[in-house]
This record gives structure tokens, sequence and C-alpha cells, in this order.
């Protein structure tokens, strides 16, 4: 079975970030590389390139308008998110639709977190195959094989031995939107029910206004478009407008949402960069609700 498609292309976006100068890049993910294959691995190896590593990012967005700029700003956006629960206490931190996500090896502030991460079975292998390879250790991470369109994402927890008596952070990125509304309406309630007072979760969102036409974004035609041309469209949404409601009756109270658009204003002109997100992705956080 061939790695998620989209899975690659964020990592690739981290190894195109990480190719930028220090002072001005986001974030730096060492292995965002190992989990390329073909092409992408290749296009890799051209961004670290001196010329090419400055322009890379321009031309990918002209083909591609939305995507990276929005896939590392909610990486930063999440990145100190998870910074900042740890700092108030958390101790233990579940990745749901892990992916290639490799936060567990490169934040200073999870080292000594429990970190559990939950994705196919195949996806899991070939991500600890590629760390091998890397030469990083998969000691520390708890790998529990799950799809959450047909598993039992609760026993599945549980045999991980996720303490339900203490207080977590969930990190769902970039996967609600390929989900069923049933999916994801069954992983927030079995999240809500085993979490502990305290609890959070991140999770990113694509605008429903994109699925059904009800809204109007310059770029979300080619990048719905680009998603079902490989395989993988998107499935799910939700309108920010009814957000609140929607948790709220799921047993979550909302924290925050804003738009990988807003996070970038924040986040890329300090650095001095023009780089536009779009104010179709968005990124959440929401508190568990005391039952």
């Amino acid at each position: 079975m061939r790695p998620s498609f989209t899975a690659q292309t964020m990592a690739l976006q981290r190894a195109m970030e990480t190719a930028l100068p220090e002072r001005s890049r986001l974030f730096s993910d060492p292995l965002a590389t190992a989990f390329l294959s073909g092409p992408l691995r290749g296009a890799a190896a051209l961004v670290r390139m001196p010329l090419l590593g400055r322009t890379a990012p321009r031309l990918y967005d002209l083909i591609w308008p939305g995507p990276r700029p929005s896939a590392v700003v909610r990486t930063r956006v999440i990145d100190d998110a998870i910074d900042t629960a740890v700092a108030d206490g958390i101790d233990q931190l579940v990745i749901l639709g892990a992916g290639f996500d490799s936060r567990a090896w490169r934040l200073e502030s999870l080292r000594h977190t429990r970190v559990i991460e939950i994705d196919r079975r195949e996806t899991q292998e070939m991500k600890v195959a590629a760390l091998r390879r890397a030469h990083a250790t998969v000691d520390s991470v708890r790998f529990v094989p799950v799809d959450f369109e047909r598993d039992d994402l609760e026993s599945a927890l549980r045999t991980a031995e996720f303490e339900t008596t203490k207080p977590a952070l969930f990190l769902w990125e970039g996967v609600t939107n390929y989900l069923t509304a049933e999916a994801v309406d069954h992983t927030l309630d079995i999240v809500r029910r085993l979490s502990a007072p305290g609890s959070t979760l991140v999770f990113t969102f694509v605008h429903a206004g994109v699925l059904d036409g009800t809204a109007d974004f310059p770029e979300a035609e080619r990048w719905v478009r680009s998603v079902a041309k490989v395989g993988e469209p998107w499935t799910f949404g939700l309108n920010p407008a009814e957000l609140h409601d929607y948790l709220a009756e799921r047993g979550f109270d909302l924290l925050w949402d804003e738009s990988t658009a807003a996070a970038g204003r924040r986040y890329f002109a300090p650095s001095g960069r023009a780089d536009r997100a779009s104010e179709l992705y968005r990124i959440a956080a929401a508190r568990t609700c005391p039952s």
C-alpha cells in the first residue's frame, strides 16, 4: 500500500520550510525528508540547494496556491499550543491520525511527555521504517493502529494504557476533512468520554462552504481538485459560524478558532515574509466539558 500522498506533501512542505534561512523560517523539521519517496524526495533535495531553496516555495505556490503557507503556519500554531499545554502541566499527548508528524522527535517540550500516535497500521509501519533509516529512536512513542472509519478507537486507547484520570492534549491535524461526518462524531464522542477534566483537543478543519459551494475562496477549486485527483478527496467540513454550537452539542467548549490566513498574518509578517495562507483552512482548540 502506498503512503498517503497528502501526508507526504505535508512532509515536503515542512522540508521546504526547514530549508529556509533560520532567521525567517517558522520551525525546523530535520526528519521531514525521511518520510518522502520518489519525486517528492527529489524535490526536497532540490529545495536544499541555495538558489532553489529560496525560489521553490514561490514556484510551489504558483502551482498549488494556498496549501504550503497554510500547512507551515498551522504547524507552527500547533507547535506553540503543544509547548503551552506542556508548560501548563499536560504530560500526555495523543496524536489522532499522526501520519508523518515528527513532533515527538523535534519538539523539546515533548522530551518527557508521553506520546501516543494513532493511525492506520500501514502508515505506521512505513513511518517506523523511515525513522529507523534516519537513526531516530522509536521506543519513546506508542504507536497504536486505528482506522477511524472501521476500528474501535476507545479499545485501542485503553490498550495503549492511555490514562483517563489525567488531563491530556489530543491533536487532530489534517484529518477531519478526509472523514465521514459519522466518523468525526464517533471520534469526538470517544475523546470526550475518555478525557479527564482539563483535557484539550486541537484540530484542523476546512470551511464547509468549500464543499457545498456556499463560500467563495479563490484557491478552493484548484485545491479541492488536486486532492481529489490523487484519490484523497475532502469529504467533511464545518461552518466556523456554527462551530461553537457544534462542539457544545458534543460536550466541548470552544476555546479559539482561526483561519490559517489570520495565523499567517501573525507569524509571517514579523519574519518579513509575504506568504499568504488560506481563509478556507482553519485551526481550533476546544476543552472537554465536565460530564
